[in-house]
């Protein structure tokens, strides 16, 4: 395959009244922005009769899918190539896109980047094609907009719930339950939950909101709402030798268990766990029979235990519905798939400024789920720092992390955006293993991830059309997994991501992963991403490219890689890449990149890597000159010789006004979206002491040794002790 550029050369209010108006899910979205499937009546030219391509258009809030299906005859020998061009509707002049990629043999596909959100753009699709077949001169041509941002008026009525609630009529001063709350909620409405703590789970709405009348479940303003899966009930634990300790709990099967804010590891064994084999505190259960084996062997009775009861706070088959401002946690029951929010076959939801704290997984999405936003949310457990190992040798079922899509996920146009991840083995992830649709449509943005002890974030499995722009990674394994896509393009622009080969394993990190023993990625695309190991314990290069692993290319545009063993390493140099206009520099004196299959595989200069490789003929050996490195402030500073020095690749890099905007290396620093972290972390230092926003709903979270702790707080209008 070859590249596209080749030929170019080398503020919230208070937690009502705002959020509520931040929650809209758009009355004209499914008109705006659903699926744009349109018999074409394409120009053509020459004599062989008109081509039958057909064209889709999918807009996002800040993006559009454009997906081209091509006629049997239309090109048989499989060179023609597809040129893109767009302009917002009412303006005179088409301004160019970034090229289309052919994925299969009948499909082209490929995105268009920084549009504004509510508009409608014209779309122009031209095919060259030098063997002269059908699709030679056609011109393929559609409208389609960009999705509004959300807002949603007042709520109509509001159904008042507390977790000590009761009777039917919900009033501010007679709350009711929360289930007789749901129950009457109609679209429209919202239910607003006093604060305090729900042990509650496996919940569901009756019915789904409407366009422009959605379902707000919400914190009463100024308080915190708790949804708890765990049990409160108090166990009697009896001592059964070698420091474990047996209770009988209400429900079977639980998989988190949690001793004195410090989350347990579950071991598949009784020996396993009397051997304490991965050298941390943990649990064994057998049905309703639960077995922990505490630090010192410590009596459990004279701890705070937490226990899971439930598998789902809610089961959202329903469409329009907005959860706002709540926290989520602990639930945890059953091996497989337990989540706090779990969207089947849900489309038009939002959930916004919600908290997940120690939940196996915080939000599943699965089925026919369209048109879903994740934002403005903080997701964190407590898994750093176990070892890698126990994952996958151990085989311990917590690696989902914060966001996962279950197969099949046959759903378009998911927004993840400006949320914080921290403290997982994966961060989340935006790709199902299976979906009916040829493209996924998903935008990742704005987010921030740390403390991830394998990657950041995932797109292994059915990934195609997902663009990922303006996040930050730091202290992780790897930063983006691109291992596998299929069929791709997944496109990865002015990502930040530093401090890699980090967590509790014996492994370099790299900024991204290719490697897979899985079938062949389609095309990916990494274009003004800024990478910087840091680390020295292990060493680890900018990019680090291992093997084994198939694609069919990889191209890499205006990048900083920047290692700390190797700027580059290639151990799997059969696969097809395309590198240039990028800087590549290494702390370790007298290296360069590292190239398997070479007489001599250490290249010390970009002379030599260049020569050797082919690769990296415009590229630069400079020192990047960030602002303040340690602190994680990679803006580049005045003097830094990487200003301005990038190639102009369209629809990427160029404004509005078509001027090119070359200023590639700051972007991290000074970002085109700006991020609303609620707890962005300054030097790496100061993260053992911080508290999260967990603490306003009781709760003090710090690092303690190897895990995080949570310590109850009392405070007015919340419960003590749990």
């Amino acid at each position: 395959m070859t590249s596209p550029l080749a030929a170019s050369g080398p503020g919230r209010q208070s937690k009502g009244l705002i959020a509520m108006k931040l929650c809209r899910l758009l009355v004209l979205l499914t008109v705006l922005a659903g699926t744009f499937r349109m018999p074409v009546l394409p120009v053509w030219a020459g004599t062989t009769g008109p081509a039958i391509a057909a064209l889709e258009l999918y807009g996002t809030f800040s993006s559009m899918g454009v997906i081209v299906t091509l006629g049997g005859s239309d090109d048989p020998d499989r060179d023609a190539t597809a040129n893109l061009e767009y302009r917002a509707s009412g303006d005179v002049a088409f301004r160019q896109g970034f090229p289309l990629t052919r994925v299969a043999d009948a499909r082209f596909v490929g995105s268009i980047f920084w549009l504004a959100p509510g508009r409608t753009y014209d779309v122009r699709v031209s095919f060259t094609d030098p063997g002269g077949d059908p699709l030679d001169g056609v011109i393929l041509t559609g409208t389609a907009s960009t999705r509004a941002e959300i807002s949603v008026p007042l709520a109509s009525h509001a159904h008042y719930v507390s977790p000590s609630g009761s009777g039917i009529g919900c009033s501010l001063a007679a709350p009711c339950s929360l289930e007789e709350g749901l129950s009457q909620v109609q679209p429209g409405e919202e239910v607003v939950m006093r604060g305090g703590t729900y042990y509650q789970g496996d919940l569901s709405l009756p019915h789904s909101g409407v366009a422009g009348a959605a379902i707000v479940i919400r914190s009463y303003t100024g308080e915190m709402a708790i949804l708890d899966g765990a049990d409160p009930a108090d166990f009697a634990w009896t001592y059964q030798g070698s420091g474990i300790y047996r209770a009988t709990v209400n429900v079977a099967d639980t998989f988190l268990v949690i001793a004195n804010g410090e989350r347990l590891l579950p071991y598949r064994d009784m020996a396993d766990l009397q051997a304490l084999s991965w050298g941390i505190p943990g649990f064994y259960v057998n049905g309703v029979d639960l077995y922990v084996h505490l630090d010192g062997g410590a009596d459990p009775n004279n701890a705070t235990m937490v226990v899971s009861r439930f598998s789902n706070a809610f089961l959202i088959d329903q469409s329009y519905i907005c959860f706002l401002d709540l926290t989520f946690r602990h639930y945890g029951v059953g091996d497989c798939c337990p989540k706090a929010l779990y969207f089947y076959n849900a489309s038009d939801d939002l959930v916004q400024g919600c908290t997940f704290a120690m939940n196996n997984l915080g939000i599943g999405i699965k089925y026919d789920s369209h048109r879903n936003v994740i934002q403005d949310n903080l997701f964190y457990d407590a898994l750093f720092t176990w070892p890698w190992d126990a994952f996958y040798v151990g085989q311990v079922p917590y690696g989902s992390g914060g966001i996962r899509f279950y197969s099949p996920a046959n759903g378009r146009v998911t927004v993840i955006r400006n949320n914080t991840f921290h403290d997982f083995f994966d961060g989340f992830g935006v790709c199902p293993d299976s979906t009916s649709a040829v493209t996924n449509e998903t935008d990742v943005y704005g987010n921030l991830v740390y403390d991830s002890g394998d990657d950041g974030m995932e797109t292994d499995g059915r990934c195609s059309d997902v663009r990922i722009w303006g996040n930050t990674f730091h202290d992780v394994l790897m930063g983006i997994s691109l291992a596998p896509v299929y069929d791709g393009p997944v496109y990865a622009i002015r990502n930040l991501i530093y401090r890699t080969g980090a967590g509790n394993n014996d492994y370099s990190g790299s900024a991204y992963k290719f490697n897979s023993g899985y079938d062949q990625s389609g095309p990916m695309y990494l274009f003004h991403n800024t990478a910087d190991a840091a680390l020295t314990d292990p060493l680890s290069s900018g990019l680090d490219i291992k093997s084994p692993g198939s694609w069919t290319l990889i191209t890499a545009r205006n990048n900083i890689w920047s290692g700390t063993e190797f700027a580059i390493s290639n151990a799997n140099p059969d696969q097809p890449i395309d590198l240039d206009y990028d800087d590549l520099y290494t702390t370790q004196p007298g290296e360069l990149a590292w190239w398997s299959d070479l007489p001599d595989r250490h290249l010390n200069t970009l002379p030599e890597l260049q020569t050797a490789t082919g690769q990296e003929l415009h590229g630069m050996n400079l020192f990047p000159g960030f602002a303040d490195a340690a602190s994680g402030d990679y803006a580049l500073a005045g003097t830094s010789a990487l200003i301005d020095a990038g190639l102009a690749i369209p629809g990427v890099n160029d404004d509005f006004g078509g001027r090119t905007r070359r200023r590639r290396y700051r972007v991290p620093g000074i970002r085109l979206f700006p991020q609303r972290h609620p707890d962005k972390p300054g030097h790496p230092a100061r993260r053992d002491s911080r508290l999260h926003p967990f603490a306003s709903a009781g709760w003090r979270v710090q690092r303690h040794g190897s895990s995080l702790r949570i310590q109850s707080l009392t405070r007015s209008g919340l419960e003590s002790g749990r």
